[in-house]
């Protein structure tokens, strides 16, 4: 009889012990801390190619855990705008961590953006003055496109392009445009300046009307 009351109070003692002991455990509840290398921000140029940079996570309890690190989100190279890249990484409790990467996909000559005065003149004899809005494209890397170039009512769909401090206006016929709505065919090069770009030399043909006309164009 004794030897059973020992044993019992014994067992009493062991299972009052493990019960101590798992109150006494510290839940995890901590995430694990992800890291992106190079920072929360990425520029990408229109039309170029976005690799995922590395990333590493640290856990509290279970140390480097970076080989567990998942990426969501996508990056469309050919359209400007902003992208958001998700890296999670998850611990042996559950617990989840995240870090967000911005992409900014831009047009490499979109500071060649603006609203300009424009001054232009053409045959050396005769001199335009009037404003022109200059958009950098939003699928075509280095290409800008003019709301009204020559100053041509419904003249939208010309464009050029920039290489360096460069810019070329590529041979583009137009619909009818202007107040006689005649067919033009543009083209022309230039150069970048303090105050913004001027084509030093360009081409306006009537080919509707026939004739054709050089001129130098400034965007101030």
């Amino acid at each position: 009889m004794k030897k059973t009351i020992l044993f019992s109070a014994s067992a009493l003692a062991f299972t009052i012990g493990t019960v101590l002991l798992s109150s006494c455990a510290k839940e995890d509840t901590s995430a694990p801390v992800v890291t992106i290398t190079g920072g929360s921000t990425m520029m990408v140029s229109l039309n170029g190619t976005f690799t995922a940079p590395a990333a590493t996570a640290e856990d509290d309890e279970d140390g480097d855990i970076s080989t567990s690190i998942t990426t969501s989100g996508t990056v469309d190279e050919d359209q400007t705008g902003n992208y958001t890249i998700t890296y999670s990484a998850t611990d042996a409790a559950g617990n989840v961590g995240t870090a967000d990467l911005v992409v900014t996909v831009e047009n490499d000559a979109a500071d060649w953006a603006d609203t300009y005065n424009v001054f232009d003149t053409v045959a050396g004899t005769l001199y335009f003055n009037y404003a022109q809005v200059v958009t950098a494209s939003e699928t075509v890397n280095n290409r800008l496109h003019f709301n009204k170039f020559a100053d041509y009512s419904g003249n939208t769909g010309i464009y050029a392009d920039v290489t360096g401090s460069s810019i070329t206006l590529p041979s583009q016929t137009t619909g009818a445009i202007g107040s006689n709505s005649h067919v033009h065919t543009f083209t022309g090069t230039g150069t970048q300046t303090t105050a913004g770009f001027k084509f030093t030399s360009y081409t306006d043909t009537d080919v509707t009307g026939g004739g054709s006309t050089n001129g130098v164009m400034w965007f101030k």
